[in-house]
């Protein structure tokens, strides 16, 4: 999928471990602005490999953690990065750190 954006560089965390102790899976943060106005990126389109069941959509950051809990209970699989970006917004919300 190709979409139009911005990248911000606001540093980054050189070697994040998604499975430290298990393997040697590890993962960059990139920030990117995209412009869901630009015509360009109005309708995204997919570029799967074979066996990859991704759906796309979006939803506002605040409704971020609200629809994670939905879409489980509805039996879909959070991926743990987004589910753990959520869980954050959620405390920093409720303990009014943002």
């Amino acid at each position: 999928m190709t979409l139009v954006g911005t990248l911000w560089l606001l540093g980054t965390l050189a070697y994040l471990l998604t499975r430290g102790g298990m393997c040697n899976t590890n993962l960059h943060f990139v920030h990117v602005k995209i412009d869901l106005t630009d015509e360009r990126n109005q309708n995204p389109k997919q570029q799967l490999e074979e066996n990859e069941f991704i759906e796309v959509f979006t939803i506002p950051l605040k409704d971020l953690y609200k629809e994670c809990r939905r879409l489980e209970k509805e039996g879909y699989g959070i991926d743990a990065r987004v589910g753990s970006l959520a869980e954050g917004f959620e405390v920093a919300s409720k303990w009014k750190f943002i």
